[in-house]
């Protein structure tokens, strides 16, 4: 069962963490900030590691979607309907790649996360 605050949580994290180390270190930096909040995702969580890999990836999942309407939202102001049409079909690429890419980072922290905890 997927606790819809601590996927919350982590999408905000995510979101910070990731801008925050990324100034400074780069792409490096983006992942680290992905994987503190997926580790923060799985000790709101614990219960063993496939639950804290399931919310962690639910929590990278969020930023994946907010990325793809916030492009089809600028697309379709920017251009109108033909706007609208090209980042409907890039969000769609994009949702697909960010959620392999940044969802599994935070969801291998979630599990790591939900080891460290400790709860049952």
């Amino acid at each position: 069962m997927v606790n819809w605050v601590a996927a919350f949580v982590g999408f905000i994290l995510a979101v910070v963490l990731s801008n925050l180390f990324g100034y400074f270190l780069g792409f490096v930096g983006i992942n680290i900030g992905l994987f503190l909040a997926g580790i923060v995702v799985g000790l709101m969580v614990g219960g063993g590691i496939l639950r804290g890999f399931g919310n962690g990836l639910v929590a990278g999942a969020f930023g994946a979607i907010v990325i793809s309407i916030i492009l089809i939202i600028g697309g379709t102001i920017t251009a109108g309907l033909t706007g609208f049409a090209a980042t409907a079909l890039t969000g769609i690429f994009l949702v697909i790649a960010v959620f392999i890419s940044s969802g599994f980072v935070v969801g291998i922290g979630g599990a790591i996360g939900s080891l460290i905890s400790g709860k049952d």
